[in-house]
């Protein structure tokens, strides 16, 4: 038919090798998307369920009533009415440099939301051997408090004189009184309201009284004899020691507050420019709150118990006294 052979056709040569490899680029980088977008979703819902527990701490302590820890049957047969109505008093102890005013700030910005930077950042210089208390987280509608007090390690002075002035609530805040020279009883009624109920040690776990064993357990000897089982345990600058020593970090505050292993605890402070919100140290703060109102109700109700042991031997001596009056 005239038509000449046909062209055969164009053969292609593949670079196999080249193919595969940029699939297998392509499929990793995918991957490594896939993977960022699972763990960005994964931090979002920590950070989201994080968030809900802290609200819900939150809302729990600003919402505090006495009692509302151990409930209302702890107190069957007690009169606490003037707890419910004065509240708890938390103190806060520790010596310059142990993060003390950091964790306050913490716990503001922790019970107060939108905060971002707390009032005890503002310190004031005193005199040499004067304490002056500061209350914090008066201004919520529950009923506990901390209180601040400001200049009490100073070694130099009457401790014990000063403890049991702060501790029964003869140092009122904003009163400014010198170490050695014990409030005037006969001016301030001890109403037990007024009292501290429980107290928060603040200590840093770089400290090297507390390192060393004895410095701090010498030095809070008379705080410890005082409060007994109030005290409540910090530990700040965590992150400034290694994993190894926190075991024997716990064993010498344990020591040297006296508290029970259970209520000692590191935690993280806010940084006075640190502005972003931090669930995880806003949660800290909180459940030390919440273990020191655990510790002033059970203190409370000792105390309860003890008043009323006193009026039932008061009025058997009375009843004792009637009788021998009339058999005379």
């Amino acid at each position: 038919m005239g038509s000449g052979p046909s062209t055969p056709p164009k053969k292609q040569i593949v670079n196999k090798f080249h193919d595969v490899t940029q699939d297998k680029v392509r499929e990793a980088k995918e991957r490594q998307i896939q993977k960022q977008e699972r763990q960005k979703k994964e931090k979002e819902e920590r950070c989201k369920r994080l968030k809900q527990d802290r609200n819900k701490k939150r809302q729990e302590l600003r919402n505090y009533r006495f009692g509302n820890i151990h409930g209302q049957h702890y107190f069957a047969g007690l009169d606490i009415r003037d707890m419910q109505e004065g509240g708890l008093r938390i103190g806060l102890f520790g010596p310059a440099g142990s993060g003390k005013s950091s964790f306050i700030n913490t716990c503001e910005r922790a019970m107060k939301q939108g905060l971002r930077r707390g009032n005890a950042d503002i310190q004031t210089a005193y005199g040499e051997g004067t304490i002056v208390l500061q209350e914090y987280l008066d201004d919520i509608d529950n009923d506990f408090c901390l209180v601040d007090t400001r200049g009490f390690f100073q070694h130099n002075i009457d401790e014990l004189t000063a403890l049991a002035d702060i501790v029964h609530g003869r140092i009122r805040p904003g009163q400014e009184v010198k170490f050695g020279r014990s409030a005037d009883k006969e001016e301030i009624e001890e109403y037990f309201p007024n009292w501290l109920h429980a107290i928060i040690i603040v200590l840093s776990a770089t400290d090297p009284r507390l390192q060393d064993g004895h410095t701090h357990r010498n030095n809070l000897k008379i705080v410890r004899d005082f409060m007994r089982r109030r005290v409540v345990t910090v530990i700040t600058h965590h992150d400034r020691i290694h994993e190894s020593q926190e075991e024997d970090i716990l064993a010498k505050a344990s020591a040297a507050t006296g508290s029970a292993l259970d209520h000692i605890v590191f935690v993280a402070n806010y940084h006075i420019d640190k502005k972003e919100t931090d669930y995880n140290t806003e949660m800290g703060a909180l459940e030390v709150m919440k273990s020191a109102l655990h510790v002033a109700e059970r203190y409370v109700k000792m105390h309860k118990l003890q008043e009323l042991a006193d009026r039932e031997d008061e009025t058997i001596g009375d009843n004792a006294e009637t009788a021998c009056g009339e058999d005379q």
